[in-house]
């Protein structure tokens, strides 16, 4: 007589033997779309929390979070965010460049004010 726990493991081994074994999918060999860059894995290592990386940077369509228009994340473009300025491999494009421009200006004063605010505080 056998025990529960081989009993199982035969049960387990018939249904392993009856599922046919499908051909691995190899991601890396799929071609990289028509127009994209391709993605230089190396350079995004700093991404220690990132499941996956890409293999390759595609046009990224959105609108702008301010202004609302409609703008194209380029994969250059981010292949420039990702890899050179090593920026999180989770972010993308929010706004467009006049509004970037405009949102580092109001921080820029936001924080001048309260550092001139502290200065004074300070002072007294």
């Amino acid at each position: 007589m056998k025990s529960g726990k081989q009993r199982r493991a035969e049960i387990m081994e018939k249904r392993r033997a009856r599922i046919p074994v499908k051909e691995s999918f190899d991601v890396y060999a799929m071609p990289a779309p028509v127009g994209a860059v391709m993605a230089n894995c190396e350079a995004l290592s700093h991404n220690k929390n990132a499941i996956f990386l890409p293999l390759f940077y595609v046009d990224y369509a959105f609108n702008c979070r301010d202004c609302v228009c409609a703008q194209i994340w380029t994969g250059k473009q981010q292949k420039w965010w990702y890899e050179i300025m090593q920026g999180n491999i989770n972010s993308v494009a929010i706004r467009c460049r006049p509004c970037r421009k405009k949102e580092r200006q109001r921080n820029k004063l936001v924080r001048d004010s309260h550092l001139s605010g502290l200065a004074a505080k300070h002072k007294h």
